[in-house]
């Protein structure tokens, strides 16, 4: 009795083998099955709802006030269609659109064609899909609008200058003046946009580059950076003796200015060609020294050629004597 025990108790131990085998074989051959499946590309209605973004939009946020649902036959692997959270309505998806594909409609409203829409396919719908129709022939957002004021750019810096360069002219921001979006009362307080610190090693070049602007609180700007040009030449300086010549003297009258002969110590681009001080001269408003007795009027330059980059006369004024 105790040998048929033992061996209706080995017979169980291999059964139960066998079936956790069988068991083992058939979750095995699901999960393969399903991985097959679900790797595969569907044809199916996939909708997605997006909240739609865009710069550029002058007079109107950047972020679209309502999530719109974007509707179109895809083909995508099953793994997309169940894993990606982006056909959630509760996590509608981000997409950026550029601005030349938004078409302004009316009331803050911006519409994108069909055929537009299949250049965000992957950001709509996964890398993997591919759309093969848009359900619709348009689609619509709605952007907040947004008071705007132009303000011109001011440019922070601290220059530094190789020995004997000086910036021979004005410096090129480009824009010079941005957009700033926000509500009435913050924009009455904006009158300029700063650029982020710009500090330069001793320059002996023209030096090019792009800056950051610094956006204020609440606020958004049409540019976010702007490129400069800070011209740089090479100078020397020279001194002239300049005559000094009355223009503007009444007809009939002789009269001579207190001095004949002004200094000028100019800083000159380098090299500098000889001679070229010939095509200037000091001159006086004569009108100006009549107006009172012993009246005094400054002496400015008839011209500023290319080469003279900044200069100092001396003396600067002057009277006149009959």
């Amino acid at each position: 009795m105790a040998v048929l025990k033992d061996i209706f108790a080995r017979s169980l131990i291999v059964k139960n083998k066998e079936w956790v085998a069988l068991l083992l074989s058939l979750l095995l051959s699901a999960a393969v099955w399903s991985i097959h499946n679900l790797s595969l590309k569907y044809s199916v209605v996939l909708a997605v709802p997006v909240l739609a973004e865009c710069d550029g939009l002058d007079g109107f946020a950047t972020q679209a006030s309502e999530v719109s649902v974007v509707t179109a036959k895809c083909r995508a692997t099953g793994f997309d269609i169940l894993s990606d959270r982006r056909y959630d309505s509760g996590n509608p998806c981000r997409v950026r659109f550029s601005r030349e594909h938004l078409h302004a409609y009316e009331g803050g409203a911006f519409y994108i064609t069909g055929e537009e829409i299949a250049n965000y396919t992957h950001a709509i719908f996964g890398e993997s899909a591919g759309m093969e129709n848009f359900i619709g022939d348009t689609l619509f957002f709605h952007f907040p609008r947004r008071d705007c004021k132009k303000v011109p750019v001011v440019l922070k810096a601290n220059i530094s200058l190789a020995p004997q360069y000086v910036i021979s002219d004005s410096i090129e921001l480009t824009p010079d003046s941005v957009l700033v979006y926000a509500d009435p009362a913050r924009l009455e307080r904006i009158g300029a946009v700063e650029t982020r610190m710009l500090i330069t090693q001793p320059l002996s070049s023209e030096k090019r580059g792009i800056l950051k602007l610094r956006v204020p609180s609440a606020t958004r700007l049409s540019q976010q950076q702007i490129t400069y040009r800070i011209p740089v030449h090479r100078c020397v300086e020279k001194i002239f003796y300049l005559p000094v010549r009355l223009e503007n003297v009444p007809k009939g009258r002789n009269y001579l200015p207190s001095v004949k002969e002004v200094r000028l110590t100019a800083n000159c681009v380098f090299p500098l060609e000889e001679g070229v001080e010939k095509e200037l001269s000091v001159i006086v408003d004569a009108q100006q020294l009549l107006k009172e007795p012993g009246a005094t009027a400054v002496l400015r330059l008839n011209c500023q050629p290319d080469w003279l980059l900044d200069y100092r006369i001396t003396p600067l004024t002057v009277t006149l004597s009959e």
